[in-house]
């Protein structure tokens, strides 16, 4: 039974070396979906901090596998609180879930956020990234 609880605990912990790994992954992810001109939740809340990546965090992550790929919630937090954005008011903190998979080129591996082919388009590919205000 302590062997299955400590499992349990451990798959639900990122690693400290990891945390910046999934921070740069999540924040590429909305970048890239930001030059696509989407106007997704999680893409307002990456605008409305005007260009300064030092204001978004990435924080709370929890994984539910310790290896390969996984599926992680977590939080994005703004500083400087909810604005007005066109119109609309953008949170400062969203509740999201992500697919994660390792990513080996370069040299160096990093995780990144998992796309899916949409079908039937064929070349446009969706994202697991999934965010709600908090």
């Amino acid at each position: 039974m302590a062997l299955l609880l400590a499992l349990a605990l451990s798959a639900a912990l990122v690693p400290p070396r990891e945390v910046e790994a999934f921070h740069e992954a999540v924040l590429a992810e909305i970048g890239h979906h930001e030059r696509l001109r989407s106007r997704s939740v999680e893409v307002n809340w990456y605008r409305a901090a005007g260009g300064d990546r030092s204001r978004l965090h990435v924080a709370d992550f929890k994984c539910d596998q310790p290896v390969g790929r996984r599926t992680c919630q977590f939080t994005l937090i703004r500083d400087g609180g909810p604005v007005e954005l066109r119109g609309e008011t953008v949170a400062d903190r969203l509740s999201c879930s992500a697919r994660f998979q390792r990513n080996l080129r370069g040299g160096s591996p990093a995780w990144l956020v998992e796309r899916r082919l949409r079908v039937p388009r064929g070349s446009f590919t969706g994202t697991t990234l999934r965010c709600e205000p908090a």
